[in-house]
């Protein structure tokens, strides 16, 4: 544990665990695409958000990178959704709703669409997106409201 405490500190790395791991980027294309999941989601209330972080801005058309604004343009609201799908075939919609930025980094906002969520804590096992513009090295960031924990559920490292 200290290893990874030290190299963050040193080099700036976050450290290593089971949560919010440091993936590689995947690409989004146009249509709908599964994406596999490291581990499923929780959804504990209303309010989860998967977050889109785009890297990548060469494939959108954007004459001008650094406007804060160019993602907003290049790419609507309403322009990617996302299904989520428990063991016992309950789906639930994520639209892309608004707009993210962290650190220079642009994304989009799915937030959920389709009523109320249970109380009880739900498990979704397969993502899938829909979009309708191809998205080049995007790193998916789940945020589920009732819990303090980031989930990064991009395949791999």
């Amino acid at each position: 544990m200290r290893h990874l405490i030290v190299s963050f500190v040193l080099i700036g790395l976050p450290p290593l665990g089971e949560e919010a791991l440091p993936a590689a980027p995947l690409d989004v294309e146009v249509g709908r695409q599964a994406v596999e999941l490291r581990k499923p989601l929780v959804v504990r209330m209303e309010g989860a958000r998967l977050i889109l972080f785009v890297r990548d801005l060469s494939g959108l058309d954007i004459a001008d990178h650094g406007a804060r604004d160019a993602l907003e343009w290049a790419v609507p609201t309403g322009s990617v959704s996302a299904y989520l799908t428990g063991a016992d075939g309950r789906q639930l919609k994520l639209e892309h709703t608004g707009y993210s930025y962290y650190r220079g980094v642009r994304g989009l906002l799915l937030t959920h669409s389709n009523g109320a969520v249970d109380k009880t804590p739900e498990l979704y096992r397969q993502l899938e997106l829909d979009a309708k513009f191809a998205l080049k090295g995007v790193r998916l960031v789940w945020l589920d409201r009732g819990a303090r924990q980031v989930w990064d559920i991009n395949p791999g490292l």
